[in-house]
């Protein structure tokens, strides 16, 4: 993580990704795994991205997290904070995952400076 990088970031919007990243990846695995987190600026916004090399997920797993259609409560975490991404900042999550080889979460949290990057809420 780049020490010089200041950026508001509402509470409660990295530590489920890491808590997920960990109870559904990792965990389940024998051979354990890792979590990385990186934070770096692109074209004047910050890039968030949580990386793990579990388990992974299938495809309808990830657009039922994205679609905020929850069956069970095993991604309440993930789905959350996508709805309040998207309602602050028109965007959400962004998942990329394959089965046996891990999942990155991703989000962009846009410059304040920019005009129209917040929304009312």
């Amino acid at each position: 993580v780049d020490p010089s990088i200041d950026v508001f970031l509402p509470p409660l919007t990295i530590q489920p990704l890491i808590e997920n990243a960990v109870k559904h990846g990792i965990l389940s695995q024998v051979k354990g795994g890792t979590v990385q987190l990186r934070i770096t600026r692109q074209d004047g916004s910050t890039l968030f991205e949580v990386r793990d090399d579990g388990k992974g997920m299938e495809q309808e797993k990830v657009q039922q997290l994205l679609n905020l259609r929850m069956i069970d409560k095993s991604g309440i975490g993930l789905s959350n904070t996508n709805r309040r991404l998207t309602q602050m900042y028109g965007k959400g999550l962004s998942i990329h995952s394959k089965l046996g080889e891990g999942t990155m979460v991703s989000f962009v949290i846009p410059d304040p400076n920019k005009q129209g990057n917040l929304r009312a809420t």
